[in-house]
C-alpha cells in the first residue's frame, strides 16, 4: 500500500513529515472498515507501523505518532494476535498515554483563535479514534488489569475531553460512556437473555436461572455458542476500577480528597446522558449502578450531579436500564441525607421510587421502600407529594408480603407517613381501620425493628385524640395489651406506654377502657419497665387514679 510505504520511508524534510501525517490520517479514517483492518494485517502493516514508532526520531513524535498509535490500538482491539504482538514489541501504555496527551493538546490548540493547528473536527477525530480503540480494548479483563497498573494512562484517558466535547459530539459521548461501562463490569456481570424473545419469554426468573446453571455444567464442546464471549475480568478488578472512577477527581490522589468532592467521571457521564442517544443513556444508567454498588461511593455520585442524571434516566424505554437508574436512585436515598439534594431533586425523586414499590423483584421493592422512608423525613411537602403519588398504598401492600424484610421496610415507611396531616385526617375519619389493625398486630412481631416502627406509628397517631379513640375501638386492641405485657425492648415499651397515656387522656375515652389500660400499665410497672421514659409516663398516668409512685 502506498500509505504504508509513506510511513515506512523516513521523512527528509517538512514536506515529507506532512506526507506522513496525511498517511497516518488516511489510515485512521480507513481502520473503521473490517476489510481494511484485515488487509493491514496481511500486508505487514502492523510491522511497518511498529517500526515507525520505534525509530525514535523527532519525525515519529507528535500528532502523527498519536494517529499511528490509534490505528494500532483499533486493530489490536479487534484481533487477539495483533494485540499480543503490539503489547510485546512496544510499551503500549506509555505510547497510549503520549497519544492521549498529544490529542488533548491538539484539541486545546484547535480551540485557540488564529491557531495553525489542526481544525477542531480533525482533533476530535483523533480523540474518537483513541476512544474507539480503548472501548474495544476495555472489553478484555487482561487489558483492564494492565490499565489499572498504569494510573497515568488512566488519567490521560479521563482528561482527554471536556464536558463541552461530550455535549457537542455524540459519538465521543458514546465512546466515553462505553469505556466507563466496560471498566466497571466484571465477568460476573452477565447480561441476561432478553425475556421478550423466544424461548425466554415463556420462562420465569427461576427457570431462566436454572437454564443458565444447566449450561454452565455442560461440557464445553456441548454448550450453546455464545457470540463474542470475552473475559471481562474479576469482580475485584472491576471494583478497583470503579473506585478509581469515583475517587480520581481529575488528577487528585484519593488520600488528598476532601469528602464529597465531585467526581469528574460522574460529571462526564451526566453530560453524556443529557446529550447522548438512547443507547448512551442506557450505558450511563448501568455504569452509575456499578459505581454505586459500593455504599461509600454514593456521596460522590451525589456531589458529582448524579441525582439529576439519574432522574433523567428513570423513564427509559429499555427495562434493564430503567430499573438500574431507579434502583441506583433508591440506593443513594437510603444512605444519603436528602437535604444534600436540591429542592427539585427531592420532589422529583418521589415518583420513580413509588413506582419501584410495585416492581416484581423484592430487592428493588425493599430498596425503594427504604429510600422513600428516608425521603419522608424531609418535610410535610415531600410527604404530601409521596401521598399524591400513591406511596401510602404501595408501602401498605408490602406488609402483606411473606418476606419479613419487606414487611419491616413497609412499616418503617408508613411510620414516617404518620407525621403527615393528610394521614392523620384519614385515620380520624375512620378510613384506616385496616392500618390500625396491622400496626397493632406488628407490635408483637419477633423483629425488633418492626416492633419499634409499628409502635412508633401508633404513638404518633394516638397524639391525635380522634385517632386515639379509633385505636381503642379496634377489634385488634386486645393484641395491644399482649404486646405491652410481652415486650422488654425499651424503645417499644416507651412507645406503647405513650399510646396508653394518649388513649386515656383523649376526650371520649370510655371509663372501662381507661381502667383496663391503667391496669395493664400498672402491672407492667410492677414487673419493672426497662425504659426510663416509659416509667415516667406510667407514673404520670397512674398517679391520676391514686396509684402510689413511691419506689418506682
Amino acid at each position: 500500500m502506498a500509505i504504508l510505504s509513506t510511513l515506512k520511508r523516513p521523512p527528509l524534510n517538512a514536506e515529507g513529515r506532512v506526507a506522513q501525517d496525511h498517511a497516518a490520517e488516511c489510515l485512521l479514517l480507513a481502520t473503521g472498515d473490517l476489510k481494511t483492518r484485515k488487509h493491514l494485517i496481511e500486508s505487514d502493516g502492523i510491522d511497518i507501523m511498529l517500526g515507525a514508532l520505534a525509530d525514535g526520531e523527532d519525525s515519529s513524535k507528535g500528532v502523527m505518532r498519536a494517529k499511528v498509535v490509534a490505528v494500532l490500538a483499533i486493530v489490536a482491539g479487534h484481533d487477539k494476535e495483533v494485540r499480543e504482538e503490539v503489547f510485546d514489541r512496544i510499551d503500549f501504555f506509555l505510547e497510549l498515554r503520549d497519544a492521549l496527551d498529544q490529542a488533548r493538546e491538539a484539541m486545546q490548540a484547535a480551540r485557540t483563535a488564529n491557531s495553525p493547528a489542526p481544525s477542531l473536527e480533525e482533533a476530535r477525530r483523533l480523540c474518537r479514534s483513541l476512544y474507539e480503540s480503548c472501548a474495544c480494548l476495555t472489553i478484555h479483563g487482561e487489558f483492564k488489569q494492565e490499565l489499572l497498573q498504569s494510573k497515568k494512562t488512566l488519567q490521560a484517558l479521563q482528561v482527554l475531553i471536556k464536558n463541552e466535547d461530550l455535549a457537542e459530539d455524540t459519538q465521543l459521548a458514546f465512546l466515553y460512556t462505553t469505556i466507563v461501562y466496560n471498566m466497571c463490569r466484571s465477568r460476573e456481570d452477565k447480561v441476561r437473555p432478553k425475556k421478550n424473545e423466544f424461548p425466554f419469554n415463556e420462562l420465569g426468573d427461576d427457570d431462566l436461572a436454572a437454564v443458565e446453571e444447566f449450561y454452565e455444567k455442560m461440557p464445553a464442546e456441548s454448550r450453546p455458542v455464545k457470540n463474542g464471549e470475552v473475559d471481562a475480568g474479576s469482580r475485584e478488578l472491576a471494583e478497583s476500577l470503579r473506585s478509581w472512577c469515583i475517587l480520581q477527581q481529575g488528577g487528585s490522589k484519593p488520600s488528598t480528597l476532601v469528602d464529597n468532592t465531585p467526581s469528574s467521571v460522574v460529571s462526564h457521564l451526566g453530560k453524556c446522558a443529557l446529550h447522548g442517544s438512547s443507547r448512551v443513556k442506557s450505558l450511563v444508567a448501568l455504569s452509575l449502578k456499578y459505581l454505586c454498588a459500593e455504599q461509600t461511593h454514593r456521596r460522590y455520585v451525589v456531589s458529582g450531579g448524579g441525582i439529576r442524571t439519574l432522574l433523567g434516566l428513570v423513564d427509559l424505554d429499555e427495562e434493564i436500564a430503567r430499573d438500574a437508574a431507579r434502583q441506583t436512585l433508591a440506593q443513594v436515598c437510603i444512605v444519603t441525607n436528602p437535604s444534600a439534594f436540591t429542592y427539585s431533586e427531592q420532589l422529583d425523586t418521589v415518583r420513580p421510587l413509588v413506582e419501584l414499590l410495585d416492581h416484581r423483584h423484592e430487592l428493588l421493592q425493599f430498596e425503594a421502600a427504604m429510600g422513600v422512608t428516608n425521603l419522608l423525613t424531609v418535610s410535610d411537602e415531600l410527604r404530601s407529594r409521596a401521598i399524591q403519588a400513591d406511596a401510602w398504598r404501595g408501602c401498605r401492600e408490602l406488609l402483606f408480603s411473606e418476606n419479613e424484610m419487606l414487611q419491616r421496610a413497609g412499616i418503617q415507611a408508613l411510620c414516617n407517613f404518620c407525621m403527615a396531616p393528610e394521614i392523620l385526617e384519614r385515620f380520624a375519619d375512620g378510613k384506616a381501620e385496616l392500618e390500625i389493625k396491622v400496626f397493632i398486630g406488628f407490635c408483637g412481631s419477633d423483629d425488633i425493628e418492626t416492633c419499634t416502627a409499628s409502635s412508633g406509628a401508633l404513638a404518633m397517631l394516638a397524639s391525635c385524640e380522634e385517632v386515639a379513640i379509633k385505636i381503642a375501638e379496634s377489634s385488634h386492641f386486645d393484641m395491644f395489651f399482649k404486646a405491652l405485657a410481652e415486650t422488654s425492648e425499651a424503645d417499644v415499651q416507651h412507645r406503647l406506654v405513650s399510646v396508653a397515656c394518649s388513649i386515656c387522656e383523649a376526650k371520649g375515652c370510655l371509663a372501662e377502657v381507661a381502667s383496663k389500660i391503667r391496669g395493664a400499665v400498672r402491672e407492667q410497672r410492677s414487673k419493672g419497665l426497662t425504659s426510663p421514659e416509659a416509667r415516667a409516663l406510667a407514673n404520670s398516668l397512674l398517679v391520676e387514679d391514686g396509684a402510689s409512685i413511691a419506689g418506682a
